[in-house]
């Protein structure tokens, strides 16, 4: 490459008609000056072209990156929406197996009471049914026992049934539980 110390130092031979040589070293050195100016602005624009290449390159693996990771971003929020999605249907599914599980609880709580009522009511029958023939059967004794002749008084005896000693007879005993159970 012919620099600008290569053109003020070039050298012509001499002819008898020749250029003057003065008039040719000053064109020299000015086409050495623009030489010169020219490279260093060729240096310059290289520089400048090598800098933003570099800045180029680093805004383009700055793109890259962000290309990446928006795809990642995607990608992620679509697996973070399909697992919700997937956590809400089993959440949906275990609420559901247990409010399942909760009513056929409370059906088989209902059915033992309905049962229980149903052997309650029934005992309570059975009872009215021992106690009418209980009563029954007391009653009908006590008609017997009104019907039975009376025993003339004795000279001992007083108003009130008793025995000698003062104390109630068996008979007046069972006749008096018999009155205070009616």
């Amino acid at each position: 490459m012919l620099t600008p110390i290569d053109i003020q130092n070039q050298t012509f031979n001499r002819s008898l008609r020749g250029y003057d040589p003065e008039e040719v070293r000053t064109f020299l050195r000015q086409v050495a000056q623009a030489w010169g100016a020219l490279l260093e602005e060729k240096h310059a624009l290289k520089q400048k072209v090598e800098q933003l290449s570099a800045e180029l390159s680093k805004y383009r693996e700055m793109e890259n990156i962000l290309q990446r990771t928006l795809l990642q971003a995607e990608e992620t929020s679509r697996l973070t929406l399909q697992n919700a999605e997937k956590n809400a249907s089993l959440i949906l599914q275990e609420a559901q197996r247990k409010a399942d599980e909760l009513l056929a609880t409370v059906q088989r709580q209902k059915a033992q009471l309905e049962e229980a009522i149903q052997v309650l009511q029934q005992r309570r029958q059975d009872i009215l049914l021992e106690l009418r023939a209980f009563l029954t059967l007391q009653l009908e004794r006590l008609e017997q026992l009104t019907q039975l002749p009376t025993l003339p008084p004795t000279s001992s005896s007083s108003t009130s049934p008793t025995s000698k000693s003062g104390t109630p007879t068996p008979k007046t005993l069972w006749a008096s539980k018999i009155a205070e159970k009616l």
